[in-house]
């Protein structure tokens, strides 16, 4: 499906930014010549999160001497992406969980935080609805579901961006380096543990919210309250449209909604430049060309696929009649 949207025209967006009416204004002669790359970057100026993110991507763009460097920043840009989707498949070496040690929080601290449930659908989680007998009462009393619920991480630290020191090991944020330093108060300790960036989801949701399928946008209307948002109207349709977050315990806090926001913004950009298919498929043929590879010398296939991966990066990608 696509759901690619030609970048607007510059008036009455950024009024009063000059700096970024600049950097929109040098993006839209050129798009036409490498449309996902320029919509990428049109789109991270549109849809930042915050204005400081805004400003940064602003100043990578007026930073560049020459439009060929433009065209450059925004494949660099559609890259991060296209590595993100790439260790969705292949998780990096680095454990995802920390020891209890260096998180120095309870390990069911978030799914005692959401009452044993997902945070979008309120599926009982599976290992709880077994150990807790009053559990198993509420849900069988009250017919509710139970399924497999999973521990998610709003940002990941899956990467292509400079590394940063959190503790003792090396942290890596790529939605937020996209938009410069991810979080101005980044959480004490392991930062991407900290509760303030889980969810606790149902398994089939927490893939379609690390790929964008769905995101949350705030409501205005109430702290702590969104609207699930959706790439396509088909995409979790059981889920309700409005949510509001609560927690059983005042010590045990919410997703922070910086880190909400920013997962919201790249879901934006990934539709409305269009980004998803593309990326998809480059991912795609990249894996079957690494699959063959292993098999021995490339043959004719692989040189096959090999050219299609170079000119999929130039490929024009349709807009919407």
């Amino acid at each position: 499906m696509n759901t690619a949207v030609p970048l607007p025209p510059l008036q009455g967006l950024f009024e009063g930014d000059a700096e970024t009416s600049n950097a929109y204004a040098r993006l839209l002669p050129l798009e036409d010549q490498a449309v996902l790359p320029v919509r990428i970057l049109g789109q991270m100026l549109i849809q930042a999160p915050s204005l400081k993110g805004r400003t940064y991507v602003a100043r990578s763009i007026n930073c560049c001497a020459t439009n060929q460097a433009i065209l450059k920043l925004g494949e660099s840009q559609l890259g991060q992406f296209i590595q993100y989707f790439e260790q969705l498949r292949t998780p990096s070496s680095t454990p995802l969980f920390w020891s209890i040690d260096e998180l120095q929080v309870d390990p069911t601290a978030s799914l005692i935080r959401d009452n044993y449930r997902c945070m979008l659908s309120g599926f009982v989680d599976n290992d709880a609805f077994v150990s807790l007998p009053a559990l198993q009462a509420e849900v069988i009393a009250t017919k509710g579901n139970v399924s497999i619920t999973e521990c998610h991480h709003i940002l990941t630290e899956y990467t292509g961006c400079p590394q940063s020191k959190c503790g003792s090991r090396s942290h890596n944020w790529t939605i937020g380096c996209l938009f410069g330093t991810p979080i101005e108060d980044r959480p004490a300790g392991p930062g991407s543990h900290d509760l303030r960036n889980i969810l606790t989801l149902e398994k089939g949701f927490q893939a379609c919210f690390e790929r964008f399928m769905i995101w949350l946008e705030p409501t205005a209307e109430s702290d702590n309250q969104y609207t699930l948002m959706r790439q396509a109207e088909s995409i979790c349709r059981q889920l309700p449209s409005l949510f509001t977050f609560t927690s059983t315990s005042p010590d045990l806090p919410l997703p922070d909604p910086q880190y909400l926001a920013i997962h919201a913004a790249c879901a934006r950009i990934i539709k409305l430049a269009g980004a998803a298919h593309f990326i998809t498929k480059f991912v795609d043929e990249a894996d079957e060309i690494e699959a063959l590879e292993k098999r021995g010398p490339p043959g004719e296939l692989v040189r096959n696929l090999r050219i299609l991966l170079a000119n999929i990066s130039t490929r024009p990608v349709p807009t919407r009649d």
